[in-house]
């Protein structure tokens, strides 16, 4: 006969493998559905905005339910529209000089060649010159229509998406959750995404002022890039900075202009996301900086690109509601960087 003490533990191991098969049987159900659940889940996030954005205008502005609701789609669905027609036209403008670009390319290559030659490092500059000459860089920037369409794709998805919550939501204007979890998930939600939107667009604004000033290529589209990037935490802003150095190399080569530019995006970078960010996110999701980048890592690996855009949120609902079931409650205190008591 099991003594008390033994019978706890068997039940707190037990607990514990039935969490880990859980945790297992769940990942890999989303990465087997994740075609599916990306759009859900986007569509959520975007819904959330529409409906805070939507009560707002109802509230402050005395909108009537409906209209609110209307110019709150109507304004995204301008912005979204906006958004590929520019992105489109930077891209088509860019392969008109391909051949200029690779050109400046080869040149750039044999100066630097021939500056290695003459402080006695010996380089094939045939091969080297043919060997770019083959390279499929701009083969790639022409592939880039397929990768629209796929985007046109998943965002007809999202749309649908989008339609059939609010076609479910019984109020034009959805008040206060009734729940008082999905009133928490909501509120955190709806503030991390409305401080990244504001912060990312700001980023992305400065980023396209930058380069546009400068004249570089395709600035509008690693403005958009800049925006978007915002959202994914730590790497999101490395990434954007590194983005514009292959175009930046193409036109001005190793110049001066090239360390401007990239010193310039590094401190719009900095200064937003390690100034001015935290002071209106305050404490944030209430989750560790560890924690951050281990679902950012996580999230990554299951759903990849937009894993990595919604690690944030996703995680930060999921310490919400694990927070509030009485044997969870130890991991949510954990997520949190807080030891249980």
């Amino acid at each position: 006969m099991m003594t008390d003490q033994t019978s706890w533990y068997w039940q707190k191991m037990s607990a514990l493998c039935l969490t880990i098969i859980a945790a297992g049987v769940i990942t890999a159900g989303l990465v087997y559905t994740r075609a599916l659940m990306i759009p859900l889940v986007i569509a959520i996030f975007f819904y959330t905005i529409l409906a805070q954005s939507a009560s707002l205008l109802h509230r402050k502005l005395s909108f009537p339910a409906w209209l609110a609701l209307t110019v709150s789609i109507l304004f995204f669905a301008l912005c979204f529209s906006g958004i590929i027609y520019f992105t489109v036209n930077s891209v088509g403008g860019f392969l008109k000089g391909a051949e200029v670009y690779r050109d400046n390319l080869l040149a750039t290559a044999s100066d630097l060649v021939n500056n290695l030659s003459a402080h006695g490092v010996a380089l094939d500059k045939t091969s080297i010159i043919n060997y770019l000459r083959e390279l499929p860089l701009f083969d790639w920037f022409k592939n880039f229509g397929g990768q629209l369409f796929s985007l046109a794709s998943n965002a007809t998805l999202i749309i649908l998406f989008i339609i059939f919550l609010l076609i479910g939501e019984k109020k034009a204007i959805p008040g206060a959750a009734v729940n008082p979890t999905v009133q928490e998930m909501l509120s955190n939600v709806s503030k991390y995404l409305s401080v990244k939107l504001v912060t990312s667009l700001a980023t992305g604004i400065i980023v396209g002022l930058i380069l546009i000033f400068f004249k570089v290529k395709l600035a509008f589209l690693f403005a958009l890039l800049a925006f978007l990037l915002n959202f994914i935490p730590s790497v999101g802003s490395i990434v954007a900075v590194l983005l514009p150095a292959p175009v930046l190399f193409l036109q001005f080569g190793f110049g001066g202009h090239f360390f401007v530019v990239l010193g310039l995006m590094t401190a719009t970078e900095f200064t937003i996301g390690n100034l001015i960010e935290p002071r209106f996110l305050g404490e944030g999701m209430d989750l560790h900086p560890v924690v951050v980048i281990a679902s950012l890592i996580f999230w990554s690996l299951v759903w990849g690109v937009p894993g990595a855009f919604l690690s944030v949120p996703i995680t930060a609902s999921i310490k919400i509601i694990l927070g509030k079931i009485k044997h969870t409650r130890v991991v949510a205190e954990l997520l949190a960087g807080r030891l249980p008591r």
